[in-house]
């Protein structure tokens, strides 16, 4: 049996027979900001994994590092094996009164007990980056946030915003070591009040297979 590296509630990763390579499982489970378990929708499992991937090929025909390698299975990616930052990025798209959008870069350190956003230099003075590491994190922040946009953009999708977690790949390279999915992205309709994000199916639980269908057939169109 593989040894369980990972798991929180939308996805395992597992070890696999090849050193260099990890299996990423994704759940069905409807998971909320608190790692409580709130439902159950049996195709969410197959929607992460299908978007997932998408979108780690799109960012990655922008030249733009990650750890993906295949799709295994229906809820299944194969990854290689990367050393994570402990921290990880959240970027922020917002109108402002002009109607411009903006957006707002957090660092947010992880531990056993908690998550604490915190300035650059706090990362430098605690040795959890170097100088050229945080600047290669931030252009690649910035450029993932610039090719999403225009992607959500001409699928009548509006990207309010992300998390994303970067670290060491086994070429040495800084990566894209998160994958982006409903869990991870913040996306509305444009031209509604419809958002496809995990709150909203929590508070859609109903009707959530029916909205994961159409993020599908929306993103991956």
């Amino acid at each position: 049996m593989n040894n369980k590296l990972l798991e929180d509630g939308n996805r395992i990763l597992l070890e696999t027979d090849n050193e260099d390579e990890l299996l990423l499982q994704f759940t069905d489970d409807l998971v909320d900001s608190r790692g409580h378990v709130k439902g159950n929708v049996k195709i969410k499992g197959s929607t992460s994994a299908q978007i997932a991937a998408h979108l780690y090929k799109v960012l990655s025909s922008y030249h733009l590092p990650v750890r993906f390698k295949n799709q295994k299975s229906s809820k299944e990616l194969t990854v290689k094996r990367a050393t994570l930052f402990p921290f990880y990025n959240v970027l922020t798209n917002a109108e402002d009164e002009d109607g411009a959008m903006t957006s707002k870069l957090e660092y947010v350190v992880v531990d056993e007990k908690s998550e604490e956003v915190v300035e650059i230099k706090a990362l430098l003075k605690d040795d959890l980056a170097t100088q050229a590491q945080l600047t290669e994190v931030r252009r690649y922040s910035l450029k993932m946030n610039v090719i999403l946009k225009d992607f959500f953009h001409r699928r009548g999708l509006k990207l309010l915003g992300f998390k994303a977690h970067f670290g060491m790949l086994p070429n040495e390279k800084i990566g894209l070591c998160s994958e982006l999915t409903l869990d991870s992205c913040d996306v509305k309709d444009a031209n509604s009040r419809t958002k496809f994000t995990t709150t909203y199916m929590i508070s859609h639980i109903d009707d959530a297979a029916e909205l994961y269908e159409k993020a599908v057939s929306t993103i991956l169109y």
